[in-house]
């Protein structure tokens, strides 16, 4: 190992102070979305950290008829940052650095205050500590480490920090990306500190389907249209669909789990809410049922939203609702990545080598079943050599209660960012 890099991480494993002031600050704000509504006091809590490292910073704001369309109580402005810092050993070239601001709303079962980063027997806990607010702060760590150490990066730096990860739809790298900020390579900070190789992510969209009845009194149901009545026989044609959607296989292998259906990436179909009737002695006039539908890279959206529609019509013929709505919010497209083929990937991998004493043997590709903005970013610049690295690990508990990093593991993050930026 290099001198300098060896003397780069000796000092990112006394940082452990310095890293969890800010874990503090940006687990501190509450961004949950729906409604994303602290989106700019967060930005104004890391915008000054970036200039304080010598980055030029831009506020970019995704104008609100570009996010009217999602279905979700969405509240506050959508501000993204940018910051940017050149490197005199870069020669030009650029990496795209990505992390969301956003998290998912809190659930119950929490031991320790979810906006307050909580460092308890080694493990900082709090909403976003893994997804994926904690890559920030060891961001910013990494880099005051290099410049403590005098160590240049290896490409000028464009830190993008973005919005609405946790719901789709317009997410805020997607405008970036479309807007001419995002630049030479990506590499995203929403990873973990395990062996694995992403090979692909799932699709995702949201069907919501509801019945129109008539209401009425229950004493007297025959004059009016019950809307739950309305909907069984679609929710059977729904369910017959499933059961043909899940038996379909990808090319790309699945996540290893016992329970998978399969060694293979595998589509979901989940009727996933269902809501009707306001009071039991009356008929309820609606029922709305939405359908979460993730799809594997060698689905079509377009087919998979048809099929969608083909069984609402089938169950309609034999329904007793008076109409029917169907609503698509399409939340993600499918990816496949480069894999090991990448040679971006592959320099991320021989960082968790070099940090972690893995061997090649050690690395799991595998395709996920969860959905990524990186998509939005391949679908607007084509790129597919993406490497994700984060400070948490499979658990986590990312969107749960009680979700955490390991202090080790956010040293560990750090050096992996010192390697793959600077040597």
């Amino acid at each position: 190992m290099d001198s300098r890099e060896q003397a780069a991480f000796d000092r990112a494993a006394t940082m452990t102070e310095r890293v969890y002031e800010h874990f503090k600050d940006v687990i501190a704000i509450d961004t949950s979305v729906p409604p994303g509504l602290n989106y700019d006091r967060f930005v104004d809590v890391v915008e000054p950290k970036f200039q304080a490292l010598g980055f030029d910073t831009e506020r970019v704001v995704i104008p609100d008829e570009l996010i009217d369309g999602i279905p979700l109580p969405l509240e506050g402005p959508r501000v993204n940052l940018v910051a940017t810092r050149t490197s005199p050993a870069s020669n030009g070239e650029q990496v795209t650095i990505y992390a969301h601001m956003d998290v998912v709303p809190i659930e119950e079962g929490w031991n320790y205050d979810p906006f307050q980063a909580t460092l308890d027997d080694g493990r900082i806990y709090g909403r976003g500590t893994a997804d994926m607010k904690g890559a920030i702060a060891s961001l910013l760590t990494a880099i005051e480490v290099m410049d403590a150490e005098g160590i240049d990066p290896a490409y000028d730096l464009i830190v993008c920090i973005c919005t609405d990860e946790e719901i789709g739809g317009y997410p805020g790298i997607w405008h970036l990306a479309k807007e001419g900020y995002v630049k030479g390579h990506m590499l995203c900070l929403e990873g973990g500190q395990d062996p694995r190789i992403g090979l692909a992510s799932a699709g995702a969209v949201d069907v919501t389907v509801t019945t129109i009845g008539r209401s009425g009194h229950s004493g007297m149901n025959f004059i009016a249209v019950n809307a739950i009545d309305g909907i069984i026989p679609v929710l059977n044609e729904l369910y017959a669909l499933k059961q043909v959607v899940e038996a379909r296989e990808s090319d790309v292998p699945g996540p290893a789990h016992p329970q998978a259906p399969s060694d293979k990436m595998t589509p979901m179909f989940n009727l996933s809410v269902i809501n009707a009737g306001r009071k039991s002695n009356i008929v309820p006039s609606s029922c709305s049922l939405i359908i979460n539908r993730r799809y594997i890279p060698d689905e079509n959206f377009d087919d998979v939203v048809g099929e969608i529609r083909e069984a609402i019509d089938r169950g309609m013929e034999k329904s007793v609702a008076e109409d029917v709505e169907v609503e698509v919010f399409h939340v993600y497209p499918a990816m496949r990545t480069a894999g090991l083929e990448g040679e971006h990937t592959r320099k991320m991998v021989e960082s968790y080598k070099l940090v972690h004493g893995y061997s090649d043997d050690d690395f799991v590709a595998s395709g996920g079943s969860g959905s990524t903005d990186m998509a939005n970013v391949h679908q607007e610049l084509g790129w597919n050599d993406i490497p994700f690295t984060g400070p948490g690990r499979m658990d986590s508990r990312a969107h749960g209660a009680n979700e955490f990093v390991r202090m080790d593991d956010v040293i560990a993050h750090m050096k992996v960012l010192i390697h793959y930026l600077a040597f």
